[in-house]
């Protein structure tokens, strides 16, 4: 157990992201040329897709096995 936890607190903040980007995503609704949509990015900030409603996004991104939350 002691091995395990100083493990952990060796692993950098982007690789901890990269590895939550393998199967978390964020959805959060952008301006993209005077219009609203509702992109999908996953957890290191890519952006993976867009939607013209969150609960379409977030049905997008669970159909991929992303587990997808909204965002502000």
């Amino acid at each position: 157990m002691q091995y395990q936890e100083t493990a952990m607190r060796q692993i950098s903040p982007a690789a901890l992201a990269v590895l939550g980007s393998m199967d978390t995503a964020y959805v959060r609704q952008i301006e993209e040329e005077g219009t609203i949509v509702y992109a999908i990015f996953s957890a290191d900030g890519q952006r993976l897709g867009e939607e013209d409603s969150p609960e379409l996004a977030l049905i997008i991104a669970k159909q991929n096995d992303l587990d997808a939350f909204l965002v502000s």
